[in-house]
């Protein structure tokens, strides 16, 4: 295992002890109540006695969360690469873009859900409005980030609009449209955990909403840990969609990190 890949697991999971230790001494410090502030063990323990309970609803709010993040993502690239092709669609249309994200995710909600109910479709749309913004901006700039040198010189070699795209702005526009992709596949979660919890029989959202209302605190703590796990699993696939499509990016870092190692290599032979 390399360095950094040690460091990577070891950071986060110090980080995590230091919480649980920290919760536990808040919890008999002050002297809270378990229907306030549940231990972690017992937070534990509801995950161990509710794990299926908590592993379909998870399930459920998983798909969810893909679905409306596909077709979240989906819209914004379109839209973005409309917004290449066309400054007159930018200009009328950006602006509706900036206002819907404005528009707090719980006022749109309960209006969702009058609309198309209580199924799955209120959630996936709205994970895909949370999720639209952030793709579309950062396709946008990507998109537009560009060398003008480079332009000039797929001009000089009579290429159309359509092939200057194709083969050099939306490769060069990746990077930075993976950068939305992530924020968007968490936003997608808190979508689909939102529009739960206004109506939903099953879901995590469900789940945290009715616990709570039961005041079950231990399962509403262990719901919010499955959502959580939910957004970190679903960020870890975009990164790993990452590393294959912006191939070039990884072999940057491996080469960097190779350079690095050499020079720390050297320099220790010379001490």
């Amino acid at each position: 295992m390399k360095r950094n890949d040690f460091q990577n697991w070891t950071y986060p999971a110090v980080a995590l002890i230091v919480a649980l230790v920290g919760w536990e001494a808040i919890i008999h410090l002050f002297g809270m109540s378990p229907l306030i502030l549940p231990s972690p063990i017992k937070v534990a323990a509801a995950l161990t006695s509710h794990c299926g309970q908590l592993f379909t609803n998870g399930l459920l709010t998983f798909l969810e969360s893909i679905l409306g993040f596909i077709v979240g993502s989906s819209f914004g690239i379109g839209l973005a690469i409309l917004f290449l092709f066309s400054a007159k669609a930018e200009r009328a249309l950006y602006p509706y873009a900036i206002a819907m994200k404005a528009i707090p995710l719980v006022a749109l909600a309960p209006i969702v859900v009058v609309w198309l109910g209580g199924g799955m479709a209120s959630k996936v749309v709205l994970s895909a409005i949370i999720s639209f913004f952030p793709v579309l901006v950062n396709a946008i700039d990507g998109l537009k980030s560009v060398e003008p040198e480079a332009l000039e010189l797929m001009r000089s070699l009579s290429a159309s609009r359509w092939q200057t795209f194709v083969k050099y702005q939306w490769p060069n526009a990746l990077p930075q449209l993976f950068a939305g992709l992530k924020v968007a596949s968490s936003f997608s979660v808190v979508g689909c955990v939102v529009a739960e919890f206004v109506n939903a029989q099953a879901g995590i959202g469900f789940l945290i909403k009715s616990s709570s209302y039961y005041l079950d605190t231990d399962i509403t703590f262990a719901a919010i840990f499955v959502a959580a796990l939910i957004g970190i699993l679903f960020f870890g696939i975009v990164v790993w969609l990452q590393t294959i499509v912006v191939f070039w990016k990884r072999q940057d870092h491996a080469t960097k990190e190779t350079d690095f190692e050499t020079k720390h290599s050297t320099s220790e032979g010379i001490i």
